[in-house]
């Protein structure tokens, strides 16, 4: 200590004082750190010390506070007021503020003014909850420092004075303190924007850190101005409402807009019945519907009131709110605070936070605003499919992001299809939710067919627009919002997609040329803004850039040149074209695109998989049952990774190496107790419902064959329909008893994967009548199994149908004569020398017509669980784990000490009871007999205490 000029600040402080950092329940056990170690540099007067109760732990805390510069002030955070909704839970909260509702809401009938009454009553709401939080937090302080100090008091006796009555006090105490720091946990719980809590968890701590981090993390604390980095909060404030004024001021050209108008021809249009959906006046009951739809512990607009307080008083806030829109209707105008929002600055992954450029505007709006925002959004949802178009995947119903994917990879692995040295146009508009116009918006919701009434909502919805930048100390001056769509808006994004759906329109109905695959052409995709062209050849890019450029002088979405991208799908010279870089490999969609199939797997599987890895290493922190985290390796392991999984296949190694981080996880990267086998099984069989991944990934096949079949003719699905088209389609294809290497054509390693899945749970039974030639693996002309579309069409589908009566393979006369099929000698003798004599001698004595019927897919037992049209996920799932899963060994054990056991019964008997599943978790330990008692810690252990 000398050495290193420390001292022990307790002791130096309480020379004679005798006190404990730790003690058993009972006190007859105590102890203390030893030393509280500070530099002696530091003023002695100028540092407190003091031991301090702490719940949930038998530990005490230490308290070192050291005065460094007594006049430093330390800047507040400064925050707008945001409502505590756990107020709602007491009656007299409650009581006051239905009486505020009722006073405002006969005032405003009274006076025929509702927007003007609905505005002083939020402000009175506020001032209320203001003034009852600020007194229920001095009580609660009051209340705890009263706890701290009893606590500390009878501490302070000594064990052989303190008598039962002090001990029970102290042991109420404790628990008093526990239960306060349970609620803080819990708000912390909320503010972290965790997802997950499970009962009878206790990480306090955790929590507190992952709120002051999540806050950290979406807070600007220096920016990139000009070259110069800065942290001055004046600077970077005034900075920020320079760039998002200027952001949100419109560039609107009349001229332009009209000109572009002029262009579009055979528009579709929703229909009459449509109109009169979204022209229909708003109704309460559609108010109430908005309210429920509304997502608890989500921040509110400027004025605090959380969606819980709407959701508590929803039966007598629905008709204020219903005269309130009225109201705004006729005059298209909103209340004030309903046109204010706040924008907070989420940064962008893997970018510079140094730029703000790099940092994502979502506007935090008032309740009372989303609600009613809410209504149109539910109407736009009901009649956007009649004009969307299929290349629209973005915030559509029954459409997905891997479709988008899927075209691409098919396009890449299939190039030999495409005549031309065709390219890939990946577009990337510059901040394009907050750019749009809104006189476009406006016109185009007028083109699509939408009424006076509809559109006039959503004027009102726009009108006066304002918001402001939140920063660390408050936020910026307020601005107009001139162009672009709220982040955070409901309705915004359906607005967004008539926009990018009269761009789509407008591209289809150019002279550019799309990618040609045998009859079909394709030349545009779209999820929202992300947008990529098909071009057929280098000519198309420049043409493709100007036609952009005449969308963009219309509705102010602009062209980000820097951003954009280009994909060969053939090999290509240029490293640029138009300005556009040329890349082997690029990022769309948050997937690597590039040709080589392995690189393909590592480079989108391995950044997810070391991110679920870290996401699993800081749930690990936190005290979770056995349970609790096989549901997280679901929520945090398999939901992060099901979209690569979906969207492109993935080997052995990649599918061991998550089952291994997802298992370890299971068991905290320690012994594994129980097999996986029996861990898959489900609860009534003794196991955890655990997910294989590797079963999952077949599932995921299983999922887009089942797509495919019911949308063959889907233009998602034009590339991989040419390729199956030449073995008689995908449906017929599933009922042959192919092996996917002997097939005669090419496929991708996506398709043999889907394929693959399907060879493992359907099992080909042979049955002459049934007995295919086509994709067969036991039919094969030079090693590979033959299909001939000629004779498929025809109706020659089984090996019987080519024999002739006396039980032999046809002769090539007798063949042209019976079928009447002009087929060439060599292309006969290929398929009759294809078939073996041990084949014809099964197929022998069985009557055949000319045409034989195909067996359907929805006949198979396999068929009916996979190809059905509700989701079973679950259900396919089982079919793979027949093979995998393994009755649990303690089955056999038990009934050698209890007798006869009703194991269903044992397995589930801990769900019927109202219990932590930590206590559950002890159920399942001693059923399979890994709990740490004495006879299984033997196993590891032969010294173990006999007293254990």
């Amino acid at each position: 200590m000398d050495r290193f000029h420390l001292i022990d600040i307790w002791r130096e402080k309480n020379v004679d004082d005798i006190v404990y950092t730790w003690s058993n329940k009972d006190g007859s056990r105590r102890s203390r750190i030893d030393f509280w170690l500070v530099s002696n540099h530091f003023d002695e007067n100028n540092i407190l010390v003091n031991v301090l109760p702490t719940p949930l732990t038998d530990h005490k805390a230490i308290l070192i506070t050291i005065n460094i510069s007594p006049n430093t002030n330390c800047n507040k955070y400064n925050s707008y007021w945001k409502m505590n909704s756990s107020l709602l839970k007491l009656s007299a909260v409650r009581q006051e503020l239905g009486k505020l509702i009722n006073y405002y809401w006969i005032k405003a009938k009274k006076e025929g003014l509702f927007c003007h009454n609905w505005e002083l009553l939020k402000f009175e709401i506020g001032k209320y909850l203001r003034k009852f939080s600020s007194t229920l937090v001095k009580s609660q302080r009051l209340m705890e420092e009263k706890v701290v100090s009893e606590i500390l008091a009878i501490s302070n006796i000594s064990v052989v004075d303190l008598v039962e009555g002090q001990r029970l006090r102290l042991t109420e105490l404790q628990n008093e303190l526990d239960n306060m720091y349970k609620m803080r946990a819990q708000g912390a719980f909320i503010r972290s924007r965790q997802k997950w809590l499970e009962h009878g968890e206790q990480m306090s701590a955790y929590f507190f850190n992952l709120e002051k981090s999540r806050a950290k993390l979406n807070s600007v604390s220096k920016m990139n101005i000009n070259g110069s980095i800065t942290d001055n909060v004046d600077t970077i404030s005034r900075f920020c409402y320079d760039y998002y004024s200027k952001l949100y001021t419109s560039k609107f050209s009349e001229h332009d807009m009209t000109s572009f108008c002029k262009q579009l021809k055979n528009v579709k249009t929703i229909t009459e019945e449509d109109q009169k959906l979204c022209d229909s006046p708003i109704t309460i009951t559609e108010i109430k519907q908005a309210i429920e739809l509304l997502k608890c512990n989500k921040s509110p607009g400027n004025d605090g009131i959380t969606t819980e307080f709407y959701k508590q008083f929803s039966e007598i806030l629905a008709p204020f709110l219903f005269e309130v829109y009225s109201e705004s209707l006729q005059y298209s105008q909103l209340p004030t605070t309903m046109t204010q929002g706040i924008i907070c600055l989420i940064p962008k992954p893997k970018k510079d936070v140094l730029l703000i450029d790099n940092w994502r505007p979502i506007s935090l709006l008032n309740n009372d605003y989303k609600i009613f925002a809410q209504v149109f959004a539910q109407r736009f949802k009901l009649v956007l499919d009649s004009i969307i178009d299929e290349n629209q995947s973005g915030f559509m119903r029954n459409r997905h992001i891997c479709n988008n994917i899927r075209l691409i990879f098919d396009l890449i692995d299939y190039s030999d299809l495409i005549k031309d040295d065709s390219f890939i146009l990946f577009l990337d508009f510059f901040k394009a939710f907050d750019s749009v116009e809104h006189p476009f918006i406006f016109y185009c919701l007028e083109h699509f067919g939408f009424g006076a009434y509809f559109c006039n909502a959503m004027k009102t919805l726009y009108a006066g627009g304002n918001s402001s930048v939140k920063l660390n100390n408050g936020t910026t001056q307020r601005f107009d919002l001139e162009r672009g769509v709220r982040q955070g808006c409901p309705v915004s994004v359906y607005l967004f997609l008539i926009v990018a759906q009269v761009f789509c329109h407008f591209i289809k109905s150019s002279n550019l040329k799309g990618i040609q695959v045998e009859e079909r052409s394709i030349l545009i995709s779209q999820l929202a803004d992300d947008t990529a062209l098909f071009l057929k050849n280098v000519d198309q890019i420049q043409s493709a850039v100007k036609i952009i450029e005449v969308f963009s002088s219309a509705s102010g979405l602009c062209l980000n040149l820097q951003k954009c991208e280009l994909f060969a799908l053939k090999s290509c010279h240029y490293r640029n074209i138009c300005n556009i870089p040329v890349k082997d490999s690029l990022t769309y969609l948050g997937m690597v695109i590039t040709k080589n199939e392995q690189e393909r797997i590592s480079q989108n599987f391995d950044p997810v998989i070391k991110k679920v890895k870290n996401r699993f290493n800081i749930w690990l922190q936190r005290d979770l049952s056995l349970k609790g985290r096989v549901l997280l390796a679901k929520a945090e392991g398999i939901s992060r990774l099901t979209y690569i999984a979906s969207s492109i296949h993935s080997d052995n190694k990649i599918n061991k190496i998550i089952d291994q981080i997802m298992l370890n996880f299971l068991w905290k990267n320690r012994i594994h107790y129980i097999r996986k086998s029996v861990i898959v099984n489900s609860y009534k069989n003794g196991g955890l419902d655990y997910l294989d991944f590797s079963t999952l990934n077949n599932t995921f096949k299983i999922n887009w064959l089942k797509y495919f079949l019911n949308n063959t003719d889907s233009m998602w699905n034009m590339i991989s329909k040419s390729v199956f088209d030449k073995l008689g389609g995908l449906s017929f294809l599933l009922m042959c008893d192919y092996r996917i290497e002997k097939l005669p054509v090419k496929l991708s390693a996506f398709h043999r994967q889907a394929l693959l899945a399907w060879k493992l749970i359907y099992k080909h039974n042979f049955s002459p009548h049934h007995y295919y030639i086509w994709n067969n693996c036991n039919i094969l002309y030079k090693h590979k199994s033959i299909f001939l579309k000629t004779w498929f069409d025809e109706g020659i589908l089984v090996v019987g149908q080519l024999l002739n009566y006396q039980g032999y393979l046809m002769t090539y006369d007798e063949f042209l004569s019976y079928f009447n099929l002009p087929v060439s000698p060599k292309e006969f003798a290929s398929v009759i020398g294809a078939i073996s004599l041990s084949v014809v001698s099964l197929c022998r004595g069985i009557s055949y017509s000319k045409r034989v019927s195909l067996l359907q897919l929805a006949d198979t037992i396999c068929g009916k669980v996979c190809f059905s049209t509700s989701k079973n996920n679950k259900a396919i799932r089982s079919l793979f784990q027949k093979e995998l899963v393994s009755k649990p060994h303690v089955i056999s054990y038990w009934p050698r000490f209890i007798g006869t056991i009703n194991w269903n019964k044992v397995w589930l008997l801990p769900n019927k009871y109202i219990i932590t599943n930590k206590v559950k978790e002890i159920s399942f330990k001693i059923l399979h007999k890994f709990y740490p008692a004495k006879h299984f810690l033997s196993k590891f252990n032969k010294d173990i205490d006999v007293n254990c």
